[in-house]
């Protein structure tokens, strides 16, 4: 009996790592991230949910602009770049803005998809 519940466990932890790891590494990567940042998101995204003071987009954008480091040019250019679609993705201060936001949302999404996949293991 234990042996099943320690296999159900890991089955369920599995589940919200996937689902919450898989969804915030694909934002990130729709932001156009950084292999490594990609990589930074997937790691986080199932641990920040745990913890009120973290966050799985911080901790990809803090990533990404330590590696594609944001010019003086960039923050000059911002105003400009973000009124069209192309310059969230060209401009280095606004991708890491983009990058922010869509793993914390492909992160958000996981864990209601994690959640309710456990729960309806858990119920049924």
């Amino acid at each position: 009996m234990l042996v099943v519940c320690f296999f159900f466990a890991i089955d369920l932890i599995v589940q919200w790592v996937l689902a919450t790891g898989v969804l915030g590494a694909l934002g990130c990567a729709i932001a156009g991230g950084h292999p490594l940042s990609i990589l930074a998101a997937f790691i986080a995204s199932p641990l920040t949910p745990l913890h009120p003071a973290l966050a799985s987009g911080t901790v990809s954008a803090l990533v990404e602009a330590s590696l594609r480091k944001p010019t003086y040019a960039d923050f000059m250019a911002l105003r400009d770049d973000v009124q069209h679609l192309k310059g969230w993705w060209r401009n280095r201060v606004a991708r890491t803005l983009l990058n922010f936001f869509l793993t914390s949302l492909g992160t958000a999404i996981g864990v209601w998809t994690g959640g309710l996949r456990m729960l309806g293991k858990l119920i049924g």
